[in-house]
């Protein structure tokens, strides 16, 4: 079964447009309770909400590097939670899908314990 989680706007911080911080994600995460989630067989779509013009690497690794890391690999990752810019902009989504792109870098240099630079 697929079910949606939506980031709120709330999470972004009061008056901000884009979601930033690791120790800010790592509380959305335990919010969204995706631990939970995690566990169960089913997937989920990620939806960024309206007015983001900005989501750091930061902020995605809080959320979601626990995940990636127990699922073990970028791929499971993206077959169990797909994100989705539907709700964004329609100028904004190229520059969110470059920060996505970017935000599995990292993650994926993290998973192999790499800076990247090696």
């Amino acid at each position: 079964m697929v079910h949606k989680i939506i980031l709120d706007k709330s999470f972004r911080g009061i008056d901000s447009t884009l979601f930033t911080g690791r120790p800010e994600g790592i509380k959305v995460r335990a919010t969204l309770k995706l631990d939970e989630k995690d566990n169960s067989s089913d997937n989920y779509v990620v939806y960024i909400p309206s007015g983001t013009t900005s989501f750091n690497a930061s902020f995605f690794l809080g959320l979601f590097f626990d995940s990636i890391k127990k699922l073990g690999s970028m791929n499971s990752f993206k077959t169990k939670y797909t994100i989705c810019l539907d709700d964004l902009e329609e100028n904004l989504r190229p520059s969110i899908l470059r920060n996505l792109n970017e935000c599995y870098r990292k993650a994926e240099n993290e998973l192999n314990n790499s800076t990247g630079l090696d």
